[in-house]
């Protein structure tokens, strides 16, 4: 029998993780074995198989090379009347369900998918991508009384700050201004650009968190002793920004639901560790996972970008560094933005390049020194420019 700390790390970790790699007769697919194991809760063994299952595949396909846009469903009849969407990455030629093996408390599931791992799609892909935001503003601070999680959206985005750095090596979230800020459509682009450079950063994620509430079940009569079953919900609706430009990048909504075994007046501290490791803290966590999955797709070939900070005498200083994985005698193009309208009122971004290459002389950790790799001089250019590593 698990004791309950055994099945906290089990619903934590997921998965044990066996991949070999078997021999095929194609040349360029391989077959991907793993090993996924759920917890059984409160008996019910269809969403134990379900997330075994979700987590075995899952894992064989970032193994692979495949990444991830939403697991929540399989196909190939493994799963009835379900299905799996995978980025274009990778590919699942075909899966099969090896076994399934149940035990008192948790259920252990062995799949095997012939993958082919296509290769990167553009030279960008591993630049890291560095993200700022604000705490995500709960839109119904009535539903933090139950538990008194009064400090849940500091909470919840350091929690994602940590969860990107424990998930991807190519995304951070090195910025979170300390409050939180109502995002009205007409100054999104404009907020998204001021929190850009406040942070230093590329990209800007805005969230707001939508249902927090605590759905209870009022015990029988005939049991009135007995604790009512609650379940507590959680939604998220996220945007991302280019912070440079205020182009909109990403939206979607995240939900889902836990058990929440805690009385209406117990008093949680949503900043501790301890409350990460709930049920409700690690489906939470599931969600972030799923959304690092999906910024980091789509972020994957957007050009490493920066701003030109000063100029003086054709020597530039511009906001990309070592820390962005600038070095020396690479090459970078600079190039302005400015907005046109035409005769019907429609608004458009026009982009000017400087012509020629500039190439970087010295990397320091947030910034660089560049120089035009031709003439030595930077004519026009100044700053706030856009500067540009392909």
């Amino acid at each position: 029998m698990f004791t309950e700390k055994s099945l906290r790390s089990i619903s934590q970790l997921m998965a044990l993780i066996c991949l070999v790699l078997l021999p095929v007769g194609q040349t360029y697919a391989v077959w991907y074995e793993a090993k996924g194991q759920a917890v059984i809760q409160k008996g019910n063994k269809q969403k134990a198989r379900r997330d075994a299952t979700e987590e075995a595949l899952k894992q064989a396909l970032l193994f692979a090379g495949a990444s991830v846009n939403s697991v929540q469903q399989l196909t190939n009849g493994l799963l009835k009347s379900e299905s799996i969407t995978i980025s274009s990455t990778g590919e699942v030629e075909q899966l099969e369900l090896v076994d399934e093996v149940w035990h008192a408390d948790y259920v252990t599931v062995t799949v095997r998918a012939d993958i082919f791992a296509r290769g990167k799609t553009c030279s960008a892909s591993d630049y890291p991508k560095q993200f700022a935001t604000s705490y995500f503003m709960v839109e119904n601070r009535q539903h933090l009384l139950d538990g008194k999680l009064d400090n849940f959206e500091q909470a919840f985005t350091r929690e994602l700050a940590r969860q990107m750095a424990v998930q991807t090596s190519t995304l951070s979230l090195p910025f979170i201004a300390p409050y939180t800020t109502q995002w009205a459509a007409p100054t999104a682009a404009e907020n998204a650009r001021e929190l850009a450079r406040q942070g230093n950063t590329q990209f800007v994620i805005i969230g707001r968190l939508g249902d927090l509430s605590v759905h209870r079940e009022p015990s029988s009569a005939l049991a009135f002793w007995k604790q009512e079953d609650a379940s507590r919900y959680f939604s998220m609706d996220i945007t991302v920004f280019d912070g440079l430009n205020g182009g909109e990048l990403f939206h979607r909504t995240y939900t889902t639901q836990s058990d929440w075994p805690f009385d209406r007046f117990s008093d949680l501290d949503s900043l501790s560790a301890s409350f990460w490791h709930t049920d409700y803290g690690n489906a939470i966590k599931k969600e972030m996972g799923s959304f690092i999955a999906d910024i980091k797709e789509v972020t994957a070939c957007q050009p490493l970008t920066g701003r030109v900070l000063s100029t003086s005498n054709g020597n530039l200083t511009v906001s990309l560094g070592r820390d962005n994985e600038v070095m020396p005698n690479d090459e970078l193009y600079i190039y302005r933005t400015m907005e046109v309208i035409d005769s019907r009122g429609q608004r458009y971004l026009q982009y000017n390049v400087y012509p020629g290459v500039f190439t970087v002389e010295q990397a320091y950790g947030s910034t660089s020194s560049v120089r035009h790799k031709d003439t030595g001089f930077a004519i026009n250019v100044q700053e706030n420019d856009f500067v540009i590593k392909k």
